[in-house]
């Protein structure tokens, strides 16, 4: 009874909560816009910067498909630049004293950030936040709240407070306070606006990362109850959506995360698939039902199933397509698929008499000729289902990694695959955790706002 209580009041407070316009920005490490810019790299030092995060970030997701314990979280959020692609904007309190910067990950489930009084803290550039001296809206929460978990290892109740741990892999541990808090985030024009009630991770026990002090903590963003897209349900009815267009030089201006009925896509060239559903504790991130791939056109034909998550023998999961915005690089799973689709690569320029180049980053390269290329680059086209096709243009298919070197972007990890952000460039999409689909749409994301 006391926990129907409790969600019964959490939900009250959430809807007198009126949102305008609720939308984050989201900024690319390499934009001009973000507190990591790097300066003037070139396009050829990005890709090798960026796929070398990919290799990083594959290592820490692949346990979340290998049957790691639920209990731990999925993923270390190794706090580097080059493992992660966007950085969110948050205000924190009341009154909301200055903007916070932390990883978007939507792999992980926890929104939380670095808290005084510290017991270990990494140094950042911004105040870190210290709420008994800044807010007057924070609360903790107690130990019979809904999203406080005891059966989770290392959660504890100490004086009716619900302490929180989150073990991460290779070691890293983020511990602290659950508490309610008021978030804020930027709206139309130069406003704010806010949710009361958000319950976060007030972090004062931070250990075994790799800090960068340029943020502060991890905006977790999968279907897990603690994330925001599931903590504001019914507010928001689930819904959520983002649209990222490529980076042009440094100039690429912050995406937006949009909520509630902003996020909703309409429109005949709108396609809809189903977020695979899994038993609720195997899974949390955003698996898609991929049943095919096309190259150029031409169908490969793998089997229903070859993209299929499935539990070994052992009780691991393996398999399974994922979309996320943390890699950048599409990856197809080694063994098979990620065989037969380079092949099928291989095949379409074998008639163009090319010469192949060697390159670190990727398995299928090729040196143009002076005069440039004069066939037609390959597409690749996702199938979901038999109505539902998803194509990358050729343009994003390749990509240039030396002058006059054009590469397939694609990678290889063991065990899973996954759409990375360079294929989701210049696509809407919009998510429904509440019903479980994911709807996507071309579109010039440089222009949508």
């Amino acid at each position: 009874m006391a926990q129907l209580w409790h969600a019964t009041l959490l939900l009250l407070l959430l809807s007198l909560t009126v949102v305008h316009s609720l939308h984050f920005n989201l900024i690319h490490k390499y934009s001009v816009h973000s507190p990591l810019f790097p300066g003037n790299l070139t396009e050829v030092n990005k890709v090798q910067r960026l796929y070398e995060g990919d290799m990083a970030r594959a290592r820490l997701l692949r346990p979340s498909l290998f049957g790691v314990n639920y209990s731990l979280e999925l993923l270390r959020p190794n706090l580097k630049a080059e493992r992660y692609n966007y950085l969110i904007e948050v205000f924190i309190g009341t009154p909301a004293r200055r903007k916070y910067y932390l990883v978007f990950d939507t792999a992980s489930a926890v929104v939380w950030l670095q808290c005084k009084p510290c017991i270990h803290c990494w140094k950042q550039d911004t105040k870190i936040f210290h709420p008994a001296k800044e807010s007057s809206s924070f609360e903790p929460i107690s130990c019979n709240h809904t999203l406080c978990d005891l059966t989770e290892p290392g959660w504890k109740c100490v004086k009716g407070k619900c302490h929180y741990t989150l073990e991460y892999g290779e070691g890293s541990s983020s511990r602290g306070i659950l508490a309610s808090e008021t978030l804020g985030f930027a709206s139309e024009g130069s406003g704010k606006e806010s949710v009361r009630n958000f319950v976060f991770g007030c972090a004062n026990d931070n250990r075994g990362f790799q800090p960068h002090e340029k943020f502060s903590g991890i905006f977790g963003f999968n279907m897990d109850r603690w994330s925001l897209a599931s903590q504001l349900t019914d507010l928001i009815g689930g819904r959520f959506s983002y649209c990222f267009s490529p980076i042009v030089g440094h100039n690429q201006r912050p995406s937006r995360l949009k909520f509630g009925n902003e996020a909703v896509l309409r429109g005949p060239r709108v396609k809809t698939i189903d977020i695979v559903r899994l038993p609720a504790e195997e899974i949390y991130q955003y698996p898609l039902p991929l049943s095919d791939v096309s190259v150029a056109g031409r169908r490969l034909g793998f089997k229903r199933g070859d993209f299929a998550i499935r539990k070994r023998a052992d009780g691991h999961m393996v398999g399974g397509f994922i979309i996320d915005s943390g890699s950048t690089h599409t990856a197809f799973s080694t063994g098979g698929p990620y065989e037969r689709i380079t092949a099928a690569f291989r095949a379409y320029f074998r008639p163009f008499k090319l010469q192949p180049s060697k390159h670190r980053l990727f398995d299928v390269c090729y040196r143009l000729p002076r005069e440039g290329f004069k066939g037609q680059l390959p597409s690749m086209t996702l199938h979901f289902g038999d109505h539902a096709d998803y194509t990358v243009q050729p343009k994003y298919t390749m990509v240039e990694v030396a002058r006059n070197t054009l590469c397939v972007a694609i990678t290889s990890y063991p065990g899973f695959s996954l759409l990375g952000l360079y294929h989701q460039y210049d696509y809407h999409f919009s998510f429904n955790v509440k019903e479980m689909f994911l709807s996507f749409v071309p579109a010039d994301c440089s222009k949508v706002v």
